[in-house]
C-alpha cells in the first residue's frame, strides 16, 4: 500500500508539473495572441481562468513535493547536499511563478486592449520559460546523490 501511495503522490507531482507548463503554453503562444489581434471577454475570461487554475496547480504541485521530500530524503538533507539546493531551486522558481501568475500576469490581461498585449505575452512567456526551467531543476534532483 505505501508504494501506491507513494506512486500516487508522485503521480500528482508530476502531473500537476504538466499543467503547469502545458497552461503557460497556452496563455504564451495561443490565448493572449488571440488577444492581442482580437480582443474579446470570452477570451479574456477564460485567460483569467487559465491564470487562476495555473496558480492552485502550481500550489497544488508544491504541497505534492513537500510530501515526496517527507517520502524520500527527508526535509533534514535539504540543506548542504546538492539534491537539497535543487529542491530549494524548485520551490523558489514554484513561487516566484505564483507571484507572475496573480501578481503579474491576471492584471495585465485585464488590460489587454486591440494596441496592447505586450505585457501579458512577455508575462506569460517568462511563467513558461521558470515553468520548464523548474522540471528541468527537479529532474536534476532525482538523479544527484
Amino acid at each position: 500500500m505505501t508504494t501506491i501511495v507513494s506512486w500516487l503522490i508522485r503521480y500528482g507531482h508530476v502531473l500537476g508539473a504538466a499543467i503547469w507548463v502545458g497552461g503557460y503554453a497556452l496563455l504564451a503562444f495561443f490565448i493572449i495572441p488571440l488577444l492581442g489581434k482580437e480582443p474579446n471577454e470570452t477570451l479574456k475570461r477564460l485567460a483569467l481562468t487559465t491564470t487562476r487554475v495555473l496558480t492552485y496547480t502550481g500550489t497544488l504541485t508544491m504541497g505534492f513535493g513537500l510530501i515526496l521530500i517527507t517520502r524520500t530524503r527527508g526535509f533534514a538533507n535539504l540543506f548542504g547536499s546538492a539534491w537539497g539546493s535543487l529542491i530549494i531551486a524548485g520551490f523558489v522558481i514554484a513561487i516566484i511563478l505564483l507571484g507572475i501568475g496573480d501578481g503579474a500576469l491576471r492584471p495585465a490581461i485585464r488590460s489587454i486592449n486591440k494596441t496592447e498585449n505586450v505585457p501579458a505575452r512577455r508575462w506569460a512567456l517568462a511563467g513558461f520559460i521558470l515553468t520548464v526551467l523548474a522540471v528541468g531543476v527537479m529532474t536534476g534532483a532525482t538523479f544527484v546523490g
